[in-house]
């Protein structure tokens, strides 16, 4: 029996069996992977806290017939604070179904792994606006999945500029007024929201989260965010319809 080691983060856990579990996780190598847990829901498995939703772990694995087993695990973050803030979940919730189903098994996914993990870090350690966090991990997302905006410039003349610029869902990018043609699906941006578009698309990881926006340019975003995805996912996500119902911002 050959074992392989990979480190990857759950993103989707199912009950099965009197105590067991099939996890998905994300990893670098090999993108989703799917993974038996066995005995994994019993209160003094090895196997549990590494079998948790949002956990990223070391796993040692054997190849079974259809799917990975879990011989061991290290847990390197558990992120428990996901888990017991109801705003948090939702949102992460809404980040790892975006993860689901845009990430291909077998598919190398190191970028995105990291952009998981470093979305996660920023959710659940620090205060930044839960909604900024969100939008900034769709955008980028989609840039990483092969849908990258036009955001340097106009699409049309290629004139950088943040004033007068409309965001054109048939372009798939920025054009500023004078190309702009009056029946095209677009909208009018606020700078901040330009200035923000460039960064996230063009920062690197490391600092992809290390910037602040007005709440208009975030609902700016938003707008842009929801129905960039909706145009080349063919999806319209809605977990995040329940911060409506929370009376919470989304």
């Amino acid at each position: 029996m050959s074992y392989v080691n990979y480190k990857g983060l759950v993103i989707k856990e199912i009950n099965t069996g009197e105590a067991d579990k099939i996890i998905t996780v994300l990893t670098a190598e090999e993108g989703k992977i799917s993974i038996a847990a066995k005995n994994a829901r019993r209160a003094k498995s090895s196997l549990g806290a590494g079998s948790q939703l949002f956990a990223y772990s070391d796993y040692m694995l054997f190849k079974g017939k259809e799917l990975y087993n879990m011989s061991s695990c290290q847990v390197i973050e558990p992120n428990y604070e996901i888990r017991n803030d109801i705003e948090k979940l939702i949102y992460c919730s809404h980040i790892l179904e975006l993860i689901l189903d845009n990430v291909q098994e077998g598919e190398p996914s190191e970028e995105i792994l990291q952009l998981l993990l470093n979305t996660l870090y920023v959710i659940s350690k620090t205060n930044r606006p839960l909604n900024l966090v969100t939008r900034v991990f769709e955008l980028r997302l989609m840039s990483l999945l092969g849908y990258e905006p036009h955001v340097i410039s106009c699409v049309n003349c290629g004139k950088a500029q943040d004033e007068n610029m409309y965001f054109d869902f048939d372009s798939s990018g920025l054009i500023c007024k004078k190309c702009l043609n009056p029946r095209s699906r677009s909208f009018l941006l606020l700078p901040g929201t330009v200035k923000a578009l460039k960064y996230i698309m063009c920062i690197s990881p490391q600092k992809l989260f290390n910037f602040s926006l007005s709440q208009e340019s975030i609902k700016e975003l938003g707008e842009i965010s929801k129905r960039y995805i909706k145009e080349h996912i063919g999806k319209e996500y809605r977990k995040l319809d329940y911060l409506k119902q929370l009376k919470l911002d989304g």
